[in-house]
């Protein structure tokens, strides 16, 4: 008789006493019941993110005012890799992304590794207009706050918008 592979002598002895049917409440017995000890729960600290509604920072009505022109309504969107929770509200004509960081010091890391851009005085902690790959990049504490305008102004109005634009959010954004 010709002996079967280790692989089927293992299927067949997990699957057989499934198909056996082999149980307590099928063979009427029953088994003594073991106390179970119950330990409390330890708490573990996790660090505390920030999670809001990127999109209530500023309204519809408020980034049409500022830019001029009718915009599509903007959704939120909420996403967390690692140590960064991202937060964006976005429509067809703006995003406004926010990066939440755990600590200033991994925003002001994760800000200072972008390329050098001109610098925008008097918004947040730091500022640069990243045109043209995009409009505006604020520091705030622990977040990075950018604002990306696909409007078909001239860049000199779109950098104006996007930039009181942040200012609006950096106004309404939790600290």
């Amino acid at each position: 008789m010709k002996a079967l592979p280790p692989q089927i002598c293992l299927v067949t002895g997990l699957l057989l006493p499934l198909i056996a049917g082999c149980s307590d409440e099928q063979s009427g017995q029953k088994t003594a019941e073991k106390p179970v000890s119950v330990k409390q729960a330890v708490e573990i600290q996790q660090p505390m993110r920030q999670e809001f509604d990127p999109c209530a920072l500023i309204t519809q009505a408020k980034m049409e005012e500022i830019i001029g022109v009718k915009v599509t309504a903007p959704t939120a969107t909420i996403d967390r890799v690692e140590g960064v929770t991202f937060l964006n509200c976005t429509s067809n004509d703006i995003h406004i992304n926010i990066e939440s960081w755990e600590a200033e010091s991994q925003a002001i890391e994760s800000y200072d590794f972008g390329t050098k851009f001109p610098s925008i005085e008097g918004l947040g902690d730091k500022a640069r207009n990243t045109q043209p790959l995009g409009e505006v990049d604020v520091l705030y504490g622990r977040y990075i706050v950018s604002v990306d305008l696909f409007t078909g102004l001239d860049r000199k109005a779109e950098l104006e918008a996007a930039t009181t634009i942040a200012r609006t959010v950096l106004e309404n954004i939790p600290k």
